[in-house]
């Protein structure tokens, strides 16, 4: 049997992948792991097995998996195909409606492991559209393609919140560990306040608990620091700010916190290897 790993990283590093798989042979296996995978069922069936639950999957079912997850899918028969986008974590982490989606998995995870939903006629159509829009050409868009991918890929994470949560609308939510909350309280704080506040002791302090508690949670839930996850929301605005605005970096660097134009200049060469006034000529000269 042919075994393919989704989630193996692609030419380029890419934040997300757009994967159209399909027709199959019924003698390969996929895996998903290591990212977050919003995976649509566009015909036939296949068996998918995560967390020791084997499941039936058909047309329409849509399956969402978290880091934390891992899974095969094995096609029943040629006719199968599907629509996976794939993020990475850190990506992933990064998008404020992120929060939408762990808010609904609970009440699927508990009882079959992984999330697994299946959509209405209409639903499944307008996720379809949606989905289509991941396309090579998006990921290619220099200037405003920051911006247009991020919100591409909230709008999805939205719709798809809504639409799951419609799916069993009497369900009662299940528990969430205390420390799966903590995670989704301090990534909603940083979305609010990463311009403002880099230090770990804020966000602590208004989650009434100890910077070394909040650090040790947020490391085993996302694998990543505290210090990453705000990093990543000040560099991703940094691009935005230098790409798509005539805005002094001077100033740039006041909107985003720093102390001054320096230390924003090594943390932005720091996460992209090069200084502010490059990246931004860069930019320019790409689009001449």
């Amino acid at each position: 049997m042919k075994i393919y790993d989704l989630g193996k990283p692609s030419s380029g590093n890419k934040l997300y992948r757009h994967i159209v798989q399909g027709p199959f042979d019924h003698q390969e296996q996929f895996l998903m792991k290591n990212g977050f995978y919003i995976v649509l069922v566009t015909n036939g069936t296949a068996t998918l097995s995560a967390s020791d639950h084997t499941h039936n999957i058909g047309s329409r079912d849509l399956v969402i998996m978290t880091p934390s997850m891992e899974c095969s899918v094995v096609p029943s028969g040629r006719d199968f195909s599907m629509t996976c986008i794939y993020m990475r974590p850190d990506y992933f982490d990064a998008l404020p409606a992120g929060q939408s989606i762990y808010g609904q998995l609970p009440r699927f995870t508990a009882r079959y492991g992984v999330a697994i939903s299946h959509l209405a006629a209409e639903d499944y159509e307008y996720l379809c559209l949606t989905m289509r829009l991941f396309s090579d050409r998006l990921q290619d868009t220099d200037r405003y393609g920051n911006g247009a991918r991020v919100h591409l890929c909230s709008f999805m994470l939205l719709q798809i919140s809504d639409m799951i949560h419609r799916c069993s609308p009497g369900t009662a939510s299940c528990y969430i560990k205390r420390s799966t909350e903590l995670f989704r309280n301090f990534k909603k704080l940083a979305v609010d306040h990463y311009r403002s506040h880099h230090d770990i002791a804020f966000y602590a302090d208004r989650l009434n608990i100890s910077t070394t508690y909040l650090s040790r949670i947020v490391k085993a839930t996302s694998g990543h620091t505290v210090r990453f996850h705000l990093s990543e929301l000040l560099s991703i605005e940094a691009k935005r700010l230098l790409e798509n605005t005539d805005m002094d970096i001077n100033k740039i660097a006041d909107t985003l916190g720093f102390s001054d134009q320096s230390v924003f200049g090594k943390f932005f060469l720091r996460k992209t290897g090069l200084s502010p006034m490059r990246f931004r000529l860069k930019s320019d000269l790409q689009h001449l």
